[in-house]
């Protein structure tokens, strides 16, 4: 006999695992992130992140440039310490939405919904500075 679904996410008694949607990255900031707020003044920082495949069959460097977007507190960190060129890792979710361009028609765009980022690089003097500000306070 086969199972039958229950509630969603069950056969027979066992729950069933959700669908599981994680990244994680690692790569250089393409240009400044971009940070703007929401009507209800809640940070929205969004960056691209260019990430190295190596080299195909004829010796060219492949790269994927992968959008990224944060919001909150982790959107206003975003913004005031990453800079082009900076070394990061992000981890959140994939995303995909959809809205109508400039032109009227209907578009979608892929991004990682970041939800933790560490920079990876050595740390900039502006960085540097700016910790050492908390740790006198």
């Amino acid at each position: 006999m086969a199972g039958t679904w229950q509630s969603g996410y069950q056969i027979k008694g066992v729950k069933m695992m959700r669908g599981l949607n994680r990244s994680i990255l690692a790569g250089r900031l393409v240009a400044d992130p971009e940070v703007r707020y929401t009507s209800n003044e809640v940070a929205v920082t969004s960056f691209r992140l260019a990430i190295n495949r190596g080299k195909n069959k004829q010796g060219v460097e492949e790269v994927d440039f992968i959008s990224c977007v944060a919001f909150g507190s982790l959107a206003k960190i975003c913004g005031e310490y990453l800079k082009k060129g900076r070394l990061i890792a992000v981890e959140g979710r994939l995303q995909i939405r959809s809205y109508e361009g400039k032109d009227g028609q209907k578009k979608s765009a892929t991004e990682v919904v970041v939800d933790e980022m560490q920079m990876l690089d050595a740390k900039s003097n502006k960085t540097a500075e700016k910790e050492k500000e908390l740790v006198e306070v």
